[in-house]
């Protein structure tokens, strides 16, 4: 009676095994790429939040400080033109890394199948 038991389940085990097995390349390019696009543009959401990147855009020809004669204005708008250039420049690298590794994502499995062929091609 235990061993039918034991027998039954080492079965849905490895049923449920190879079922996930031949699941994941779905999983991979569906429903996992969708998270990996979701945090990525989160990530980028929260890095222009630390960065403050639109504040500063959207108030580039606000004076700072009150300050509203010439001077002050025109100090303002530099200061903000450079803070703008440096952090768009941050932004833009953070942007890059993100899309490289969507791409990376989607290319990863066929490196590793194309590896896996390379190996076991040495074998012989």
């Amino acid at each position: 009676m235990a061993q039918a038991s034991l027998g039954k389940t080492i079965a849905l085990l490895l049923i449920d095994e190879i079922r996930n097995f031949l699941y994941f390349p779905l999983w991979w390019y569906s429903k996992g790429y969708i998270k990996v696009l979701k945090g990525g543009f989160g990530m980028i959401r929260d890095f222009d939040q630390t960065l403050g990147f639109s504040i500063w855009l959207k108030n580039l020809f606000v004076p700072m400080f009150g300050q509203t004669d010439f001077a002050g204005r025109v100090i303002s708008f530099l200061l903000r033109i450079f803070q703008i250039i440096f952090k768009g420049i941050a932004l833009l690298l953070i942007i890059i890394l993100i899309l490289a590794f969507f791409v990376f994502w989607l290319v990863l499995p066929l490196i590793i199948i194309y590896m896996l062929g390379i190996s076991f091609g040495n074998l012989t």
